[in-house]
């Protein structure tokens, strides 16, 4: 793009929020994560219900941590952790569990001594193995990662995961090849596998492939609600000039997520290209104002405000983007290019 566009970067996906739109009306246990009284998401709900109806059952506990987890709300998902452990200490499935909540936390030591737990327990946990070839690949210890995922994929050769750890070692070797064949795999064993689907469409729009649009297509169809790949797609479009349907899809981020930073960003880019000056301007405004360090942004509101004629203002935000990076030359330009025009229009 001729000005600045906030790209994607390779999503690792071990910690994607989920958007939750369903609501129920049904109040929530004492120990769930939302106030009694207020709306409680349908999963959850149900997951508060088979709680409550086997107490003494771990994996109540555990299928909840999931929950919170891929939420976010951790101390809630560590509170059912403790009392699914509570309840049984030898109860496998927990630890793998527990192994994520560390993840999230960026606690690799724990979450690998979890998963160790894990093997010791059910030498046959297909699911640890590919855990930890996980952990391995985070730290970007590749041959222990394979070595560890290859064990799990031995013990369960349709295990969707285990092929998508080795795509994204191979993508991170630049073996674009052999990993795009392990995401199609990925999906072959498990047609909802997200992640795998969100890769071949970032490996397929960084070679410019066409096919990138339908992988990306579906991804959103599994999970509709998922502001990941609205922005994938967004950001195809934006790269296609195809600038109305990047417009919708930027715009549905920040209907499920106003905090979206980039994508109010991205939004106020497309307008300014467009000329539609004011409405960059707020989406620059707004971007600011989630991230009030976001130089990129005071910077792109300066070149709206230049364009307005509105100099001071301009002036003032190239030199905040400025002061916040010190080597934006961009920004040190614009303030010398609205100071030359100021002094033009005194002679």
């Amino acid at each position: 793009m001729k000005y600045i566009l906030i790209a994607i970067s390779v999503l690792l996906f071990t910690a994607c929020k989920q958007n939750e739109t369903k609501k129920n009306s049904e109040t929530s246990s004492a120990d769930s994560a939302v106030v009694s009284g207020a709306p409680v998401p349908e999963e959850l709900a149900n997951l508060n219900k088979a709680v409550n109806a086997s107490p003494g059952n771990p994996s109540g506990y555990n299928d909840r941590a999931k929950y919170y987890i891929l939420n976010k709300q951790l101390d809630y998902a560590y509170n059912d952790l403790v009392k699914g452990l509570g309840i049984d200490t030898t109860y496998m499935p927990i630890y793998n569990t527990l192994a994520d909540y560390h993840l999230y936390k960026s606690e690799p030591a724990q979450a690998k001594a979890a998963l160790e737990k894990a093997i010791s327990i059910n030498k046959k946990s297909y699911m640890s193995y590919v855990k930890l070839g996980e952990l391995y690949f985070l730290v970007k210890k590749y041959d222990l990662a394979f070595e560890k995922i290859n064990e799990g994929l031995k013990i369960n050769k349709y295990y969707s995961d285990g092929y998508f750890w080795k795509g994204m070692i191979y993508r991170e070797q630049k073996k674009n090849d052999k990993a795009m064949s392990n995401f199609l795999t990925a999906v072959e064993q498990d047609p909802d596998n997200f992640k795998a689907y969100m890769q071949m469409g970032l490996l397929s729009m960084g070679e410019g492939k066409s096919e990138a649009l339908d992988h990306f297509n579906a991804a959103i169809k599994i999970k509709p609600n998922s502001t990941e790949g609205y922005y994938a797609r967004a950001y195809y479009y934006q790269n296609k000039k195809d600038l109305d349907k990047a417009i919708q899809d930027y715009t549905k981020i920040v209907e499920l997520d106003s905090t979206y930073t980039n994508a109010h960003f991205n939004l106020g880019i497309i307008r300014y290209e467009l000329r539609v000056i004011d409405l960059a301007m707020l989406d620059f405004s707004r971007a600011i104002k989630i991230n009030p360090k976001y130089a990129e942004a005071y910077y792109m509101r300066g070149l709206c405000e230049e364009s307005k004629s509105m100099h001071d203002a301009a002036i003032a935000d190239f030199e905040f983007a400025l002061s916040l990076k010190n080597d934006y030359a961009l920004a040190r330009k614009g303030i010398e290019r609205v100071n030359n025009t100021i002094k033009s229009i005194k002679k």
